[in-house]
């Protein structure tokens, strides 16, 4: 699937989407970040969802939860996320995602 496609999935109309199970320890803290940045996000379980799992390797390359797309486009996972947040690349990222 392409990061159009991702988008077309996205019918949330919020920014972020993150993929993620409730038993990962990455996914809770990356849930927090968004949740204390006020940013709205979008979240898919997909434990035990092997659908969703494939697709998310072939879309990303990668096999880790989360992983989290910001305006349809991937941006890997947890330790992406926070290094954007501390990088202070986060807010616009999301900001011109938000942008129609």
């Amino acid at each position: 699937m392409t990061e159009q496609e991702e988008g077309e999935r996205d019918r949330s109309g919020k920014p972020v989407r993150i993929y993620l199970a409730d038993w990962c320890g990455f996914c809770r803290a990356a849930r927090s970040l968004l949740m204390e940045r006020k940013i709205p996000f979008d979240e898919v379980d997909v434990d035990g969802d092997d659908a969703t799992r494939t697709w998310l390797r072939k879309a990303t390359g990668r096999t880790t939860i989360p992983q989290i797309f910001i305006g349809g486009k991937s941006i890997g996972g947890f330790s992406e996320l926070r290094a954007l947040d501390a990088k202070g690349e986060l807010a616009e990222l999301v900001a011109n995602a938000s942008t129609p």
